[in-house]
């Protein structure tokens, strides 16, 4: 996987829930199922936990899975810096259990994510309380070590590791940062280029995805077109693709970028982003567009986006072959069917009132390999008269 924690900002999966059956809301304003039919399939809580909230989750197998998270002690009112303790917990196939957090990562965690090695190895990468540096920590599968910090600071946004000395990193501010297994280096990329997502089959075939700057708008034209630039091992090339353009009357400050790059081959690399501009500055403005592009080995062409109400919908996590998780509680096979996820409601228990509202944010989603299964990690928001409260939950759906 790479969730979209996808900076983003987390692309949080927004599976909203109020009451009981399909006339649940679906996070996005609508109303029963707007064209995706329901896939019989729901999510189910393996964990609720009253405190603390959980950023990533990374499944190396049915009985090999982590999650990790921080706790938060408050903000601080004169430095408007957070202080969290993080936390880790680890799954052996039966259950969730406290595991300890690499010592070298400090006190303070923030925005922790996990990145997969193979073979039970990967990375936890953290922020520090003033979110302006990372500190990353290698698990072999019986000890840590703790990487040297990033040369020149700055706060790691995405990964893409190939192996224990072949890490790719976008640090703030879209510096582009490579560790062979012995130092960090910086890699320049083209200088109208800004990156925001990482993915590739391998470690000579590998995409940085984001935006290109075109102009400050003063021509009528888009201020920004999507970038997607390949390292073939020796160097990093800009590709060319195609260009999104609005009629006129153009509206303000206009732009196309793309947020997510999946790598499926060599001969099929899907990127998604979104064609948009600043609102509310003229009438009759246009709808944003969906960014959608795909690599067939040697060009790239806009793609039909899904359909129903999948359309618009951004990947969280790649399914294998069989398909892609989506935000929104929506879930599009590999011949294009959208279906919709069940969304259970906690126990009214703990505080939880049976008349709440519940809705259910997950922050990262992952499919446990050889298995049917998918893990994620998130919150349950309760919206109820006089105590509202959020639940952080483990949950899990067998497909």
């Amino acid at each position: 996987m790479r969730k979209i924690v996808a900076g983003l900002a987390v692309l949080g999966l927004a599976l909203t829930g109020c009451g009981t059956g399909d006339g649940a809301g679906d996070g996005r304003g609508n109303r029963g199922g707007g064209g995706a039919k329901s896939s019989g399939t729901s999510w189910a809580y393996d964990e609720i936990l009253d405190e603390g909230s959980l950023s990533d989750v990374l499944a190396n197998g049915p009985d090999d899975a982590w999650a990790v998270g921080t706790v938060t002690d408050g903000t601080d009112p004169f430095s408007g810096e957070s202080s969290g303790e993080g936390f880790l917990l680890r799954r052996d196939g039966t259950r969730w259990q406290r595991q300890p957090m690499p010592e070298a990562l400090g006190d303070s965690v923030h925005e922790a994510r996990l990145d997969g090695l193979g073979s039970g190895e990967f990375l936890l990468t953290a922020a520090a309380k003033d979110l302006t540096a990372s500190r990353t920590a290698h698990w072999d599968g019986a000890k840590w070590t703790v990487l040297p910090a990033v040369p020149g600071g700055g706060r790691i946004t995405e990964v893409k590791a190939f192996a224990a000395d072949d890490i790719w990193a976008v640090i703030t501010a879209s510096r582009l940062r490579h560790w062979d297994g012995t130092r960090w280096s910086a890699v320049a990329l083209p200088d109208d280029v800004t990156a925001t997502s990482l993915d590739g089959v391998a470690a000579d075939d590998l995409w940085a995805a984001g935006y290109r700057s075109t102009g400050d708008g003063s021509d009528g034209h888009e201020m920004q077109q999507p970038a997607l630039v390949h390292w073939d091992g020796g160097a990093w090339r800009q590709s060319e693709t195609p260009e999104y353009r609005f009629p006129d009357p153009v509206p303000a400050e206009p732009g196309a970028s793309v947020a997510r790059v999946l790598a499926f081959a060599a001969d099929d690399v899907r990127a998604y982003g979104t064609h948009s501009f600043n609102h509310g500055e003229g009438e009759n403005e246009p709808q944003d567009e969906a960014v959608r592009l795909r690599w067939d080995g040697s060009r790239w062409s806009k793609a039909a986006d899904a359909e129903g109400d999948c359309a618009g919908r951004v990947p969280v996590a790649r399914d294998g072959v069989r398909g892609l998780l989506l935000d929104g509680n929506r879930y599009v096979t590999g011949d294009g069917v959208c279906t919709k996820i069940g969304r259970p409601r906690l126990p009214s228990e703990g505080g939880v009132r049976a008349d709440s509202r519940q809705s259910l944010w997950l922050s990262a989603v992952e499919p446990v390999p050889g298995t049917d299964q998918v893990l994620g990690v998130g919150r349950v928001q309760v919206d109820q008269s006089g105590d509202p409260m959020n639940k952080t939950v483990i949950v899990s759906l067998d497909r």
